[in-house]
């Protein structure tokens, strides 16, 4: 089985959480309302560019500066099986997205299916 590393950049609180438990397609930042949930989980392919994104380390330190009280800027890694991240590449409308670089897994789009792996992927927090 093939597997593709994707990056996500945050801050360490956030990376520590997604540790212990899946992307949560409710969750809301700080100062945030339920109208502004994340609704799914982004990431880049690791040595790839994203165009829609910037770097995974550059979205970490905007994360950071947003909310200085979350332990700094990190990237979570995460070895994801590639039948996932197809989900979303073989999806007309989330082919373009995946195409500049991000890999937005939604509802119906492999959210599902990675929130169900998770548990087993391997994922380890790199320090920015």
């Amino acid at each position: 089985m093939a597997i593709i590393s994707l990056q996500h950049g945050t801050t360490l609180r956030r990376a520590q959480s997604l540790l212990r438990s899946p992307p949560d397609p409710n969750f809301v930042e700080p100062g945030g309302n339920r109208d502004t949930r994340a609704e799914g989980f982004s990431a880049v392919i690791a040595g790839q560019p994203a165009f829609s994104l910037g770097s995974a380390e550059q979205y970490a330190r905007t994360k950071s500066t947003n909310f200085p009280s979350e332990g700094g800027p990190v990237i979570l890694e995460v070895e994801v099986p590639e039948w996932i991240v197809d989900i979303p590449r073989n999806d007309p409308i989330a082919a373009m997205i995946v195409a500049s670089g991000e890999v937005r897994f939604e509802p119906d789009l492999g959210l599902t299916e990675l929130r169900q792996a998770w548990p087993t992927l391997t994922k380890r927090i790199i320090p920015v």
